[in-house]
């Protein structure tokens, strides 16, 4: 998928305030980005997720300003000021413990990790370090639910990937 049509997506979603949509955006983008490892689809990613833990809390009360921010700088493709914004909303805002960009890094990493990047890879690309990542996914049960292949199936997906 275009980059174009990842900010298209993300500037409509944040226009109508979609928290949901936002959401699966970030799943959506992580995805994209196992394929690609583009450090703009990450980034976005990283930004969708934040959004939807801003639009989605009632302690985010004031966050028109930094939409309104954000959209400005997805037209201009300039996704680190975006993450920027969010940090200095989180700072002046935040309840907790950890800042969203900081909490997006990890989740974002971690669904890499999870879907077949290596550990030291997915904590490259989201520019977080690899114990943060190992202490968010031990305390998950991604490691539980993976299922992996037998070897006639990988033998198989192999030999359709190279017809």
């Amino acid at each position: 998928m275009e980059l174009n049509d990842l900010v298209n997506k993300t500037r409509a979603a944040l226009e109508s305030r979609d928290a949901m949509m936002l959401r699966e955006l970030s799943r959506e983008f992580t995805d994209e980005a196992i394929v690609s490892q583009d450090e703009n689809v990450i980034k976005l990613a990283m930004i969708t997720y934040a959004f939807n833990k801003i639009l989605s809390k009632v302690h985010f009360k004031a966050n028109d300003e930094l939409v309104e921010k954000a959209l400005k700088k997805l037209r201009e493709n300039d996704f680190s000021s975006i993450l920027s914004y969010i940090d200095e909303f989180d700072k002046k805002f935040g309840f907790f413990e950890g800042t969203l960009v900081g909490k997006a890094k990890i989740k974002i990493g971690s669904r890499l990790y999870s879907r077949g990047i290596s550990l030291s890879r997915s904590a490259n690309l989201v520019n977080a370090k690899i114990s943060d990542i190992l202490d968010y996914v031990g305390n998950t049960k991604i490691h539980e639910k993976a299922v992996g292949s037998s070897l006639k199936e990988r033998l198989e997906t192999a030999r359709r990937l190279f017809k």
